[in-house]
């Protein structure tokens, strides 16, 4: 007891109570015989005086630097290349990226780090390797040299590219390109740093459809800020999808002000309305968001007339409005049930493009300007009568019954 005691008050002396610092200072106390298993005896023994004597460091990533250096050379190299990863990767990624250079051979090279294991700095999940701790993995990180930093992440990012399976490149993808472009520094051919923003691209993409919009927003941000001054010129189709997307990643998260430079970007530089289309959509949204109403509003109309849908301006007389009503309602009732279910898909992009706009603008009005709401909306059925239904065109209908219905009573 009194052995017990006298030794947790060293401990505790030593590493403040640190749990980290304790079970790798028991460790080392373990390693250098201080602390030992007497089979005479049958308990622990331990050298106080010693251990009272032996210099730790306050610094937990010193100390566990210090047993890294301690393993197996191709260990070490090991979780070196694990901790440019992160804190878990599995058994197959990391077989692909211990480069034979290093002195791996054959496709048991991730065995070299059940030494780490053993030493308990890192655990087995399944077929993943784990950091036992963050402090570790940052211990193992601090060890690569900052000169080699960029070329080892950049090489990591592309062995997996390269040993990957077909089906296993979309898995890893954001490994991948997060390596990459941790490397970008040390790329200097153009056709690399553009096969990486393409990658990033299809990053962003991948992260969208997960509604990973801040992760979405980060692999985009990085493919734009790749762009050298030139870009819309050189790779217009590329900045067009890379600066789209990265603004309606921006409005998913909510940084409006963001979304208004980005869009305020390719209203400028893109050369068609039809690729500044989803430009237009994004930043009317967020306009609407901020409660900006009446912009978001004019930015529609502005929209509109531009795919040659004129809206009235100034506002028409009332009796003119319940007369377009009274028209849209006899249309309707002298179509069949026959008739309405074999209305043609619309097809013209230009007015699929206006009917999103109406749809916008259907909920814009709702809130402000309400007299332009019966206007938006019968603009929307003639164009859907017309030329077809669309997705917006839901709404548009049922707008139009909730009308008249109303006009009705």
């Amino acid at each position: 007891q009194y052995l017990s005691k006298s030794l947790s008050d060293i401990v505790y002396q030593k590493t403040s109570g640190n749990a980290l610092l304790v079970i790798q200072f028991l460790q080392s106390l373990w390693d250098e015989d201080l602390l030992y298993f007497s089979l005479q005896s049958k308990t622990w023994m331990c050298d106080l005086s010693e251990i009272n004597e032996k210099e730790i460091t306050d610094n937990v990533g010193v100390l566990l630097s210090g047993k890294i250096l301690q393993l197996p050379l191709r260990c070490q190299y090991g979780m070196k290349l694990l901790a440019c990863i992160g804190s878990r990767c599995d058994a197959s990624t990391l077989t692909s990226i211990m480069a034979p250079g290093k002195g791996f051979k054959g496709d048991n090279n991730w065995k070299m780090l059940d030494f780490a294991v053993d030493e308990g700095l890192l655990k087995k999940e399944g077929s993943d390797y784990v950091f036992v701790h963050d402090q570790i993995q940052q211990a193992a990180h601090s060890l690569i040299p900052e000169h080699e930093l960029g070329c080892l992440h950049r090489q990591i990012g592309y062995l997996i590219l390269k040993h990957a399976t077909e089906n296993e490149v979309n898995d890893l993808l954001f490994t991948a390109v997060s390596q990459l472009n941790r490397g970008i520094q040390h790329s200097e051919k153009e056709d690399e740093r553009l096969d990486l923003q393409k990658l990033n691209l299809k990053a962003g993409e991948k992260a969208m459809s997960m509604a990973a919009f801040t992760i979405a927003a980060s692999y985009l941000k990085s493919g734009i800020d790749m762009f050298l001054d030139s870009h819309w010129e050189q790779h217009y189709d590329l900045s067009i999808q890379l600066y789209t997307l990265y603004a309606e990643a921006q409005y998913s998260i909510c940084n409006f002000k963001e979304v208004g430079h980005v869009a305020g970007i390719i209203i400028q530089s893109a050369k068609s309305f039809q690729d500044k289309q989803r430009a237009y959509v994004t930043l009317v949204k967020a306009l609407g968001a901020e409660n900006k109403l009446e912009h978001a509003i004019e930015l529609c109309f502005s929209a509109l007339l531009q795919l040659d849908v004129h809206l009235p301006s100034p506002l028409p007389e009332k009796s003119v409005i319940i007369n377009d009503l009274m028209n849209m309602q006899t249309t309707l009732q002298k179509m069949s049930y026959a008739e309405f279910l074999s209305l043609k898909v619309m097809s013209d992009p230009n007015k699929i493009a206006a009917m999103k706009f109406l749809h916008l603008l259907i909920l814009l009005t709702y809130f402000s300007k309400q007299d332009y709401l019966p206007i938006v909306i019968i603009q929307s059925m003639q164009l859907t009568l017309q030329h077809g239904v669309c997705k917006e065109s839901c709404v548009a209908l049922a707008s139009c019954s909730y009308f008249l219905c109303e006009f009705q009573e």
